[in-house]
């Protein structure tokens, strides 16, 4: 019947596939074109990244450099000497350092050093290869320029960069056109210094030309300053537009929407708009840097651009493929009908493999479930024997701290049988006053030994008391958790003697409502997990557990910490996972950890983090809700 059924169908898919062919047709190839166009806009958008990125690594690097320069100029010993505060300055050696600077640094082209009123008193310049020192009677007075003022205002020993302009030699912008960075550090007595400023000049012409090589038959890059006016562009005619009072010659003025989105995002990529299609990325050059010696420095927008006619061309070519698939599908169409009785017949086939494939599945996924059904019962076994082994370590702390009181109360008991026996003796043969005293003495020391210990060992019984019911109870109830925790290390506290492991306990006398038993199995598990992998057995450590209520009183932080030698970063990624462990070999299952995130998020509806060094410890931090309500059992996320 299902193979009569597919027969008919084949039929009336011929006459739907003619109806259908070209809206067919038109899809494929407007998807086609949808994702060649993207294809081709992603690749344009990656170039522009690709270049903003060159661009901005290369000015990163050079910033780097000038300020490298300026400083290893500002802390050689020769500067230092000449500059000395306590005798005059000495211009001639100046002059012969500035000059054997310049000629080592090729991208300078000016050094100076400036008094404390802005008077250049040593200038040392470079012009096509050239080493000139300027005569006393050339030096000028730098005190107005913007970057004598601000370079002034930085601290001793801070450096100061200038804006990118065009080098100004008596009040003139230098033609050929220099573009300069200024870098300025201040010299004084901070560092034992005149008071006054060592400036640097330093010609980023060369980078902007190694810039503007960038530029490409798709992607053009342009530079701009915090105003929007062109450092470098296409057009050389409408560069430096600030210095050349040209206030036409900017972004603003040419492309005013690239210019706004700019000013309301300082990176942004693929932004569409009139002219074309752009990237772009505003920053700060010297990143970092600021906070450590440099005060300022300047900051810039790297603008990548495609032009309209890149993008037509761009969708021109993509159309060309969606116009030859359509061409494609018309010409196999009627051999595609041909075909489809013949698939038809081999969708039957399939169908009948589907069938058989589908009671395969299903006998598989029966046996997977199965498997899965054992598998929970293992490891709710599993948790079964974790609690016993606790409960079996827990009997042997128990025993271990009885054993001391109860040997105490029988050794003084046999004592005292023994002085009984020594005054009825004396009863018989005449009782001395001091006899007497000497059994009354020993009587009360005795009694005293034989008190104590029981109530030593009444308290660990009571102890171990609360704790075994706890550990057996599931039921929500009020306890107090510095109660809880006391009466666990009790019981552990031999193997902390034993590991030669010093503890302590801060744990506040907080009233919670919740499980009791799964948080002295949380910290229990912790805490034996802490003394088998955290310390070497010969040498020992320490561990630490508090517990405080948090600041919004609706949660407990419970803290458990070492100083051991900590976790490796790659297992503490996967440190709840289960059956991981660094000790497989020694018998652990490395379900420990698992469990105890089980307890935690499932049964307190708390939560847990670890945080670890090497060779410095390990810190779990729990929060539980101070009341557990049994509605957070039924939604856990609402907690």
């Amino acid at each position: 019947m299902k193979v009569k059924k597919l027969e008919q169908s084949a039929r009336r898919n011929i006459l739907v596939l003619l109806l259908f062919g070209l809206v067919i047709c038109g899809l494929l190839g407007g998807l086609l074109y949808r994702n060649d166009i993207n294809n081709r806009l992603d690749s344009v958008a990656i170039e522009q990244q690709r270049k903003i990125a060159q661009a901005e690594v290369l000015w990163g690097q050079n910033i780097g450099d000038i300020r490298n320069t300026i400083r290893i100029l500002f802390r050689s010993p020769a500067f230092t000497y000449a500059l000395a505060s306590k005798t005059p300055p000495n211009s001639d050696l100046i002059k012969r350092i500035f000059t054997s600077f310049v000629e080592s640094v090729d991208p300078l082209m000016q050094v100076r050093w400036l008094d404390e009123n802005g008077i250049e008193k040593v200038r040392v310049d470079i012009k096509n290869g050239k080493v000139i020192v300027a005569e006393e009677n050339v030096l000028q007075d730098k005190s107005r320029r913007y970057y004598v003022e601000q370079g002034m205002k930085a601290g001793d020993g801070k450096i100061y960069l200038s804006n990118v302009d065009l080098n100004v030699e008596n009040g003139k912008i230098e033609v050929p056109f220099r573009p300069t960075i200024r870098a300025t550090i201040k010299t004084g007595p901070t560092h034992g210094l005149h008071t006054g400023l060592l400036v640097l000049n330093y010609d980023v012409g060369g980078l902007l030309e190694v810039i503007r090589s960038f530029d490409s038959d798709r992607v053009n890059l342009q530079l701009i300053d915090t105003d929007g006016y062109w450092l470098k562009n296409v057009d050389p005619k409408l560069e430096w537009g600030r210095d050349l009072k040209e206030t036409t010659h900017s972004i603003a003025a040419h492309n005013p929407d690239i210019w706004s989105q700019i000013n309301r995002q300082k990176s942004f990529s693929r932004f569409n708009h009139s002219l074309g299609f752009a990237s772009y990325e505003c920053s700060n050059l010297t990143g970092n840097l600021l906070s450590e010696d440099i005060v300022r420095s300047p900051s810039l927008c790297f603008v990548a651009t495609t032009s309209v006619s890149v993008l037509n061309k761009l969708k021109i070519d993509a159309l060309i493929p969606s116009l030859a698939l359509c061409a494609t599908i018309v010409l196999f169409g009627i051999f595609i009908l041909k075909r489809e009785w013949n698939l038809k017949m081999e969708l039957i086939r399939l169908y009948r493999v589907q069938e058989r494939d589908k009671k395969q599945i299903e006998e598989s996924a029966s046996y997977n479930r199965n498997l899965l059904n054992q598998q929970q019962l293992l490891q709710n076994d599993l948790v079964e024997s974790r609690k016993l082994s606790a409960l079996g370590m827990m009997v042997a702390g128990v025993a271990h701290e009885l054993n001391t009181p109860i040997g105490t109360a029988i050794l003084a008991a046999s004592r005292l049988r023994a002085e009984h026996k020594r005054l009825t003796q004396a009863v018989e043969e005449g009782l001395s006053r001091s006899a007497l005293d000497q059994y009354l003495i020993s009587t009360e020391t005795g009694l005293e030994l034989v008190e104590n210990s029981q109530k030593k060992a009444a308290t660990l019984i009571r102890s171990f008391k609360r704790l075994a019911i706890d550990r057996v109870s599931e039921d929500v109830i009020s306890y107090r958790l510095d109660v809880v925790v006391g009466d666990l290390l009790a019981t552990l506290s031999p193997r902390f003697k034993e590991s030669q492991i010093e503890y302590d306990i801060q744990v506040d006398p907080i009233e919670m409502v919740g499980r009791p038993g799964s948080v002295s199995h949380v910290l229990q598990n912790l805490l034996v997990n802490a003394m088998q992998h955290a310390f070497k057995k010969e040498i020992g450590g320490k561990i630490s557990v508090s517990a405080k209520l948090c600041s919004n009183e609706r949660e407990v932080e419970i803290c458990v910490s070492d100083n051991g030698k900590g976790i490796a970063p790659d297992v503490l990624s996967n440190l709840f996972d289960p059956f991981v462990t660094t000790n497989r070999a020694e018998g652990n299952t490395g379900l420990g950890m698992h469990f105890v995130h089980q307890w935690v998020t499932s049964s307190l509806n708390g939560s847990i983090k670890v945080e670890s060094e090497l060779q410095k410890g390990t810190t779990f931090i729990i929060k539980l809700p101070k009341h557990y309500k049994e509605e957070q059992e039924a939604n856990p996320a609402s907690s």
